[in-house]
């Protein structure tokens, strides 16, 4: 009886010690502790992936990739690296490996992004994130977590924006901007008709559109054209476009403002017989009186 006792005692014991442990699954001199858990909120170092980020092609997005949290008693350090290396060409992924250092309790949620030119196959395609994670006496490697794109590709892309990127003016300064209109058409060819319209000037904006110059097909300015309350000079734009395709349009603006904000340059461009839009332009003006 003696010898039963002694036996649960030890295995107790053995229970206690393992069960302290949390997730690690080798241990060294050095305290180096590699984590490699199912369920990320039971690890010292907890985490949640991103679930399905889907992209069109010719396309970029930002997400959250995934959510660290720091389950331990002492502070952590940790940075997050991914692997892209099986990815198709013309799919890249990216994702932001600052360290940061949470307190116990903390969490903090890591960026990341993927752009798709036109050509990447449609599909569902993953990649592998690690987070390596370090702390007084120890550190993580987790490999448990991978985030999955989906590529999909619209009949009919229309974007828009400031040829050269530049979205932030000041007062009392004349520019020019080019704004930048792409249509891609990965159905069959045909003809197209896309309108677009440029605001007319208003208090503290003068604006002088100049003759828009497309790649290929032929554009009729209208003055006055009024859509989805953006009254100004209307762009027709009628062109044949190929299967797979892109075609641009670029219309420059003489633009002045006088007064700080944001201000609409363009309202978004809408492809005729369908319910595809691009996005508006919007800009922020900085300086001057924001009282004048």
């Amino acid at each position: 009886m003696r010898r039963l006792v002694i036996v649960l005692a030890f295995l107790t014991g053995l229970m206690l010690v393992l069960g302290s442990s949390g997730n690690f699954r080798t241990y060294t001199s050095t305290r180096t502790f590699e984590f490699s858990v199912v369920n990320g909120n039971d690890s010292y170092v907890g985490y949640m992936c991103s679930p399905l980020v889907t992209l069109n092609a010719s396309s970029g997005v930002e997400f959250r990739a995934v959510t660290v949290m720091n389950l331990m008693d002492k502070p952590i350090s940790f940075y997050v690296t991914l692997n892209g290396s099986s990815l198709p060409k013309g799919l890249l992924a990216g994702v932001d490996n600052s360290v940061y250092t949470l307190e116990p309790g903390e969490s903090m949620t890591v960026a990341g992004g993927f752009s798709a030119d036109s050509y990447v196959p449609n599909g569902t395609y993953e990649v592998p994130l690690m987070i390596h994670a370090y702390w007084d006496g120890g550190s993580a490697l987790i490999k448990d977590c991978s985030v999955f794109v989906k590529i999909v590709r619209p009949t009919y892309v229309l974007t828009k924006a400031i040829v050269g990127g530049r979205y932030t003016y000041r007062t009392g300064e004349n520019y020019t901007v080019v704004m930048q209109l792409n249509f891609t058409n990965n159905g069959p060819e045909g003809n197209f008709i896309i309108t677009d319209y440029i605001p007319m000037a208003g208090k503290n904006v003068v604006t002088h559109p100049s003759e828009p110059e497309p790649s290929k097909g032929v554009v009729d300015p209208q003055l006055p054209g009024c859509s989805c309350h953006c009254a100004g000079m209307k762009i027709t734009w009628r062109v044949h476009v190929e299967h797979g395709e892109t075609v641009t349009l670029e219309i420059p603006v003489q633009v002045f403002f006088s007064k700080k904000g944001h201000y609409t340059l363009n309202c978004g461009a809408h492809l005729c017989g369908t319910n595809v839009r691009s996005n508006r332009i919007v800009v922020k003006v900085v300086g001057g009186c924001s009282r004048c």
